[in-house]
């Protein structure tokens, strides 16, 4: 009797010793998951709060305005958003700018992104000018004028032809595009960057002079003095 009671007695501790420990095993697991989740939930909850560079506009750019442009103008601001607020797409780097323009209206505080700048011609005259500057278009007659050694891009010395004096007009202008190609005889048409407040004069010497260009060096061009000619000064 005494060794059943004992193999019994001992069969139930054995039961519950293996029970509690089923029971701690079972707590540690689920303390351990536990764990793993919080670890999982902050690196994804930090991994959409953690601060993303992006560029964000200042001012209204208007759409068509070149990248290179709003670069040099600094019409954006470098800053940092939360992950989870930056835009699919979204711009941090200026370089990207070059060599596109905007393709729809920016306002102040929208962030850049791919699809606000699409590519563009870097060579279209209304990217060569900003605030006084304009485009002027002259006309070149095969008489007094070629466009045959000329390229968009280079700079020349103006001259004018007027009461029987040539003269320096305007030193130094560079040419933004020549859009028609100059025949064998020359002459053709091409656009200058001038001053805003100097189209009148512009427009009053091509309607009454006549226009001759002095090709400047690419490189190490040095200042163009003042000078006159006539008949006088052309024979003595």
């Amino acid at each position: 009797m005494s060794n059943t009671f004992a193999g019994k007695v001992s069969g139930r501790m054995s039961s519950r010793g293996w029970a509690i420990a089923l029971g701690i095993g079972a707590i540690v697991l689920a303390a351990i998951l536990l764990i793993v989740y919080l670890d999982r939930y902050r690196a994804r909850v930090g991994g959409r709060n953690a601060p993303t560079p992006v560029l964000v506009a200042k001012q209204l750019i208007p759409a068509g305005t070149p990248g290179t442009l709003v670069a040099s103008q600094s019409m954006y601001q470098a800053t940092t958003l939360p992950r989870k607020e930056v835009e699919v797409g979204a711009i941090a780097d200026p370089a990207y700018l070059s060599g596109r323009a905007a393709a729809a209206d920016i306002f102040p505080g929208q962030q850049f992104t791919a699809t606000d700048f699409a590519a563009s011609d870097t060579a279209s005259v209304d990217s060569q000018i900003t605030g006084v500057q304009r485009a002027l278009s002259i006309s070149i007659d095969n008489v007094r004028g070629s466009l045959s050694q000329l390229q968009a891009g280079d700079a020349v010395d103006v001259y004018i032809s007027t009461g029987g004096v040539v003269k320096l007009f305007r030193p130094n202008v560079k040419v933004l595009a020549i859009p028609s190609q100059p025949g064998p005889s020359g002459g053709g048409n091409l656009v200058l960057r001038i001053e805003t407040k100097d189209a009148a004069n512009w427009a009053y010497a091509a309607d009454n002079t006549p226009f001759y260009f002095v090709l400047r060096p690419v490189v190490g061009a040095k200042k163009t003095k003042p000078s006159t000619a006539n008949a006088a000064t052309v024979l003595r």
